[in-house]
């Protein structure tokens, strides 16, 4: 990594598809009927699981560099797994497979690495449990998730925190209701697996937070191609903004507005990033710019921009290290919860090289001053992919080595990181 310290960064990048997406398209694909196409799809460890697991109730996928292709005779023709499922590091995985499955009546058990071992699942298990659900969780909390076939019925639930997953699971579950399920959600969170309900022919409706599927109705295969990930974007964004005399252009990314929420921050911090949006079917699609900006203001956020940038908060606080000013962010409790505790993760890292934070428990501030990087500093990656790119991103940036005790888990979302980088080096 040594030869990306003393460069700047400029071209055209297409990042890795949408990782929230892929996993969506695979599920939805197994569940219609017919043949789904899914085009420019995330290779990673994280989607291979949802492969796997569909392959195990009985959808047939066909994989080739840029498609994939779901054969399923509709979720009817779908059977209880052999083996327990096995969901490695993804928590979008277990989540949504545990509604599915529960949707479905079929027994399973499931359970994935020592991470996802560690993350609450009683936020799913809850409400499928009202739905009807035979969920047994380890210590009622955690995985492995154990279910039981049993007949569910819809709900009228309210979330008492915005979470695209636990939304998810409980619209998966209610596909195979006789009658209406309704959310009332307390803020907006990833809209992924409405608009693409809506495009595998479910009966769903949403609008001012309230969420209405209507159960009962066979899914038709439809095909769908994958943007670019705008979390995965992130990263070569903020490398461009911090790093002098780079100037980067990400093509065909998606700009839902759902996820968008670090475009917002930079405006903020007056950073000079462009957005050209350049389709609006289904997932907004567009191109964003951004070039070296010397001088960045603070920002503090909170509330409903949360929920549209929770995996992007990494990277915000260290480009939060390089402003002028105090950036605060607050009702981020999630991420303690997330492949590690991201806060805790961010705060012990960064704070190695004279960065200040006040931490809370629902995430953190960062204070202006001055950032001293020590040549080859031991440091952690927590085997989270976000904070070993962040992490990478200020190596580059500071020009000094840093050794990052594993970098392999890049591979959950953003294969061929290093390999982007490399060929944006202008001396490459």
């Amino acid at each position: 990594m040594k030869h990306l310290l003393d460069s700047s960064f400029s071209g055209t990048l297409k990042v890795p598809g949408d990782k929230s997406i892929t996993h969506r398209a695979l599920m939805f694909g197994a569940l219609a009927k017919g043949t789904t196409h899914i085009h420019l799809p995330l290779h990673s460890e994280d989607t291979r699981r949802t492969m796997e697991c569909m392959r195990a109730l009985g959808a047939e996928i066909e994989e080739n560099a840029e498609e994939w292709v779901v054969t399923s005779k509709g979720h009817s023709s779908l059977h209880a797994p052999d083996e327990t499922l096995y969901t490695g590091n993804s928590g979008t995985t277990t989540r949504l497979i545990t509604g599915l499955i529960a949707g479905l009546g079929l027994r399973a058990e499931i359970e994935g690495d020592a991470s996802i071992a560690k993350r609450p699942m009683d936020r799913i298990q809850r409400p499928l449990a009202e739905m009807g659900a035979d969920i047994a969780l380890k210590d009622e909390k955690y995985p492995p998730i154990t279910i039981k076939p049993a007949a569910l019925s819809p709900i009228t639930y309210t979330m008492p925190i915005a979470s695209a997953q636990v939304k998810s699971a409980i619209l998966l579950a209610s596909l195979f209701t006789d009658g209406d399920t309704v959310i009332h959600e307390p803020s907006p969170s990833r809209n992924h697996t409405e608009i693409m309900l809506r495009q595998f022919g479910a009966d769903i409706a949403s609008e001012n937070g309230t969420i209405t599927l209507a159960g009962g109705n066979e899914l038709n295969a439809s095909d769908v191609t994958v943007p670019g990930d705008i979390s995965s974007a992130a990263f070569p964004i903020v490398l461009a903004v911090l790093k002098p005399g780079s100037s980067i252009t990400i093509d065909n990314v998606s700009l839902n507005e759902t996820r968008s929420g670090i475009l917002d921050v930079l405006e903020m911090m007056g950073a000079d990033v462009t957005v050209e949006q350049t389709s609006q079917e289904g997932e907004a699609l567009g191109r964003i710019h951004a070039a070296y900006t010397p001088e960045l203001k603070g920002f503090e956020i909170s509330g409903d921009i949360i929920p549209r940038l929770i995996d992007e908060i990494p990277i915000l606080a260290l480009l939060a290290a390089y402003s002028n000013e105090a950036c605060t962010v607050r009702g981020a409790h999630e991420l303690r919860f997330k492949e590690t505790d991201r806060i805790r993760a961010v705060i012990d890292e960064l704070s190695r090289f004279g960065i200040r934070f006040t931490e809370y428990d629902d995430g953190f501030t960062v204070h202006p001053g001055q950032v001293d990087v020590m040549e080859n500093t031991p440091v952690k990656g927590y085997n989270d992919h976000r904070i070993i790119m962040m992490l990478i991103v200020f190596s580059i940036i500071s020009n000094t080595p840093l050794e990052i005790d594993d970098i392999s888990a890049i591979d959950i979302s953003y294969p061929g990181f290093m390999e982007d980088l490399e060929a944006l080096r202008k001396d490459a």
